[in-house]
C-alpha cells in the first residue's frame, strides 16, 4: 500500500507506507548528516535542502532542482 502526499503543491509523491520523510541541509563539503553518520550527496548541491526518505534498510535522497539559463542566439 502507498501513502500519497502532496509536497509542492503541483502534484501527488508517491512513498511506501511507513517510510520517514526529513529534510537536511546539504554542508559545503556536499555532505549532510543522518544519525550521525555522515553522507557525501554532492558539491553542487552546497547550502540546498534536500529530501531524505528513510524506508527499511534505505535512505534515499530526493533532491529537486529549479534550472532556469538563457542564451543569446547571436
Amino acid at each position: 500500500m502507498n501513502v500519497t502526499t502532496d509536497m509542492h503543491g503541483d502534484g501527488a509523491l508517491i512513498f511506501p507506507e511507513g517510510a520517514n520523510i526529513f529534510s537536511r541541509k546539504v554542508a559545503r563539503s556536499g555532505h549532510i548528516s543522518y544519525e550521525g553518520r555522515p553522507y557525501f550527496i554532492s558539491k553542487a548541491l552546497a547550502g540546498r535542502y534536500i529530501r531524505l526518505v528513510v524506508f527499511a534498510d534505505r535512505l534515499i535522497v530526493d533532491a529537486a532542482i529549479p534550472l532556469h539559463k538563457e542564451y543569446p542566439l547571436v
